[in-house]
C-alpha cells in the first residue's frame, strides 16, 4: 500500500492563489471584510494593555480618585467602540463566509451530476468524491475555515509586528528568545499535519466500510436479510475487527499529536522562563517602573499570543491547502466527454453505428466489450438478450454515452459522439434501467424532471395515461400534484415497483429522444408480463428506434434483429425465427427456457 503515501499537487502557494482568486471572484465584500476587522482586532487588547499600565502610573503618581476615573472612563469609552466595531464586522464575516461555502459545494455538486459517469463508478472516482465532499461539510468545511483563517493571520501578524516594535525597545533578546521558542512549535504541527495527510489512505478504506456497517445495519431495506439469515454476528464480528484496525491508526495519531504537544508545551515553559526572568531581573536593577514591568508583562504575553495565533493558523493554513489539494484533484479531473460547443443534434435521420468497439472497467484484466460492431437504423427494434453477466448493460450505457469506449468509436449519423456535446447528447435517449430513480418532489415533476414552471402538465397527464399509471393517479387527492417518498415529506406517497417502472415510463415518454433503451426494468416480473409490457412499449414508440434488453428470449421475438452476447461479444445477429432457424446458441436457450416456463405453467395448472 506504500502508493497510498502521496504528495499533494499543488504547492501551498498555487492553493492560496486559488483561494483568494475565488474568494475576490465569488464574494468581495468578504475579502474587504476579512481585512478591515484585522487592525480592530489588534487595537482592542492593546487599548486593554494601555489601560493597565495607566492606571499603576497614575496610583504611582498619586493621582486623585478622579482623575483615575477619568483615566479609565475614557480608555474603557475607546475599548467599547473598537469591540462593538469588531463584533459588527465579526458577524459580517460570517455571513459572507457562508455565502462562499455555498459556492464550493455547488462547484463540487456542479461536477458530480455533469461529470463523466464512469467519473462517478469507479472506486477511484468515488474516493475523489468522498475526499472531496469531506472538505466541504455543510457544518465545517475548509472553504470557511480558511477564511476564518486568512482574516486571523492577518490580525495576527498586524499584533506580532506591533508588538515586536515594543519588545525590541526593550531587548532584542526576550524579542528572539520569544521567537524562536514559539516558532519551534510550528515545526511540530506542520510535521504532524504532513503525516496525516500521507497515511490518511490507509484509515479511509476503514472508514468506508464502517459508514458502509453502520447505514446498512439501520437500512430497514436490509433488516428482514439481516435477521432472517442471521447475519447480525456477521456484522459484529466484521465491525470489531475492522474497528480494531481503523484504532490502530488512531492511537498512531494520537501519540505523534501528543509528542509534538508536548514539545510545544515545553517550548511554552522554556520562553516564559526567560521572558519574565529578564523582566524580573530588570526591575530589581531598577531598568523599569512598576507600571513599565505590567505593561511589557503584558506586551510579551500579548506578542506570545499573536505569535501561537500565527503558528496555529499557519498549521490550519497547511491542513487547509492539503483538503483544498483534494478539493482541486477532483475539479480537475479531466472528462473524457465533450463539454463545449458541438455539431447539431440529428433531426430527421437517426443511426447508431459502433465500429469495433471494446471497454474495460478501470482495474479489470479483460475487456467487458470485445471488438462489437454494427449498426442500427431509424425506427428499429432491437433487442440485446443473453445470459447475465454478457455485457448488455455496459454495451447500452457505451450507447447512451455514460461510457466511452476504451478501442474503436461509437457514431449518431456517421459522426463520432464526441462531435456532440455530452449533455446535447443524452436528450437523444430515453432510457428505463432496472434500478429506478425518483426525486423526494412532484410526481409531475419527476415525470418531466423539470422545474415546475418548465412542466408541461397535460404532457404529463398524456404520458402517465399511456404508461397505464392514470388509474393510480386518479385516486391521489392531489393527483400529479402528490409528493413521492415518504420519508422525506409526510403527505407524500410510495408507489409500489410496478407502479414505479410505469412512472419510469412516463419519464422515458415525455423526454421523447430520439431512440427508446429498456434495459431489463422488468427483471422482477414473471416472463409473460415482461413480454406484455414489451409490446406495449413497441406500440407506444412507433417509429422511434427502440432497444430491449433481457435475458428471457421470449419478450423480445417481436424485435426487427435481436443481438445474442455471450461475453462481451455478439455472437449471433438476426430475427427471433432466422436464429431459431440457425439452431445456436439462441435457438438452445429459447427451448431451454420455453421449457421451463411450460413446466411453470403446468404447476400453476396442476396447483
Amino acid at each position: 500500500m506504500d502508493e497510498l503515501k502521496r504528495k499533494p499537487k499543488y504547492s501551498l502557494f498555487s492553493n492560496l492563489k486559488f483561494i483568494l482568486g475565488n474568494m475576490w471572484k465569488w464574494e468581495k465584500r468578504l475579502t474587504v471584510f476579512m481585512f478591515l476587522r484585522s487592525p480592530f482586532a489588534v487595537i482592542t487588547p492593546f487599548i486593554g494593555i494601555y489601560l493597565s499600565k495607566e492606571v499603576v502610573d497614575a496610583v504611582v503618581r498619586k493621582s486623585t480618585p478622579a482623575e483615575v476615573l477619568y483615566l479609565i472612563a475614557a480608555i474603557s469609552f475607546a475599548l467599547l467602540a473598537c469591540l462593538i466595531v469588531d463584533k459588527y464586522l465579526g458577524v459580517q464575516l460570517q455571513k459572507f463566509m457562508m455565502i462562499h461555502d455555498f459556492h464550493y459545494q455547488m462547484v463540487i455538486l456542479d461536477k458530480c451530476i455533469r461529470s463523466d459517469y464512469e467519473n462517478m463508478e469507479s472506486a477511484a472516482g468515488l474516493t475523489r468524491i468522498s475526499k472531496a465532499m469531506e472538505h466541504c461539510g455543510y457544518d465545517i468545511s475548509d472553504a470557511r475555515i480558511i477564511a476564518n483563517v486568512l482574516s486571523s493571520l492577518a490580525a495576527n501578524i498586524i499584533g506580532a509586528i506591533s508588538y515586536a516594535a515594543v519588545l525590541f525597545r526593550l531587548s532584542p533578546w526576550i524579542l528572539l528568545a520569544v521567537t524562536l521558542t514559539t516558532l519551534s512549535g510550528f515545526f511540530a504541527l506542520k510535521i504532524t499535519a504532513s503525516w496525516r495527510y500521507r497515511n490518511k489512505d490507509y484509515w479511509k478504506v476503514y472508514d468506508r466500510k464502517l459508514n458502509y456497517l453502520r447505514e446498512n445495519s439501520g437500512d430497514f431495506t436490509r433488516a428482514k436479510d439481516i435477521r432472517l439469515y442471521t447475519m447480525t454476528d456477521w456484522f459484529q464480528d466484521v465491525f470489531a475487527a475492522t474497528l480494531s484496525d481503523r484504532m490502530k491508526w488512531h492511537k498512531k495519531e494520537q501519540m505523534l499529536g501528543f509528542g509534538a504537544d508536548g514539545l510545544r508545551a515545553f517550548m511554552s515553559l522554556l520562553r516564559e522562563g526567560i521572558a519574565y526572568g529578564l523582566l524580573v531581573f530588570l526591575i530589581f536593577a531598577n531598568d523599569l517602573t512598576a507600571a513599565d514591568f505590567v505593561f511589557y508583562f503584558s506586551v510579551i504575553g500579548g506578542f506570545t499570543t499573536w505569535l501561537n495565533g500565527i503558528v496555529g493558523d499557519f498549521d490550519s493554513i497547511n491542513r487547509c491547502h492539503l483538503g483544498f489539494s483534494e478539493i482541486r484533484e477532483y475539479l480537475d479531473y479531466p472528462d473524457k466527454s465533450n463539454r463545449g460547443p458541438g455539431i447539431p443534434l440529428p433531426i430527421e435521420t437517426f443511426s447508431i453505428e459502433f465500429k469495433n468497439v471494446s471497454y474495460r472497467y478501470q482495474g479489470s484484466s479483460e475487456d467487458t466489450i470485445k471488438n462489437l460492431s454494427f449498426r442500427i437504423d431509424k425506427g428499429e427494434k432491437i433487442a440485446i438478450v443473453g445470459l447475465n453477466g454478457a455485457g448488455k448493460t455496459t454495451l447500452v450505457k457505451l450507447m447512451c454515452g455514460l461510457y466511452n469506449p476504451t478501442e474503436g468509436e461509437i457514431l449518431i449519423n456517421g459522426q463520432p459522439v464526441n462531435a456532440y456535446n455530452r449533455e446535447d447528447y443524452y436528450s437523444l435517449f430515453s432510457v428505463v434501467f432496472q434500478e429506478i430513480f425518483v426525486m423526494p418532489m412532484s410526481i409531475a415533476r419527476n415525470v418531466s424532471s423539470a422545474t415546475e414552471d418548465d412542466t408541461d402538465r397535460q404532457r404529463v397527464w398524456s404520458t402517465i395515461a399511456l404508461a397505464g399509471l392514470s388509474s393510480k393517479i386518479d385516486k391521489l387527492p392531489e393527483g400529479i400534484d402528490t409528493k413521492l417518498i415518504k420519508s422525506v415529506y409526510d403527505d407524500a406517497v410510495d408507489l409500489s415497483g410496478g407502479e414505479m417502472q410505469k412512472l419510469a415510463l412516463a419519464r422515458a415518454l415525455y423526454k421523447n429522444g430520439k431512440a427508446l433503451i429498456l434495459d431489463e426494468p422488468t427483471a422482477a416480473l414473471d416472463p409473460i408480463a415482461e413480454s406484455h409490457i414489451y409490446m406495449e412499449y413497441s406500440r407506444m414508440t412507433s417509429g422511434n428506434t427502440s432497444v430491449f434488453i433481457s435475458h428471457r428470449l421470449a419478450s423480445t421475438q417481436f424485435c426487427d434483429r435481436i443481438f445474442f452476447m455471450e461475453k462481451g461479444r455478439i455472437i449471433e445477429c438476426g430475427s427471433h425465427d432466422e436464429l431459431m432457424s440457425q439452431k445456436g446458441k439462441y435457438y438452445e436457450m429459447f427451448e431451454i427456457q420455453s421449457h421451463y416456463y411450460k413446466d411453470e405453467v403446468m404447476e400453476d395448472v396442476v396447483a
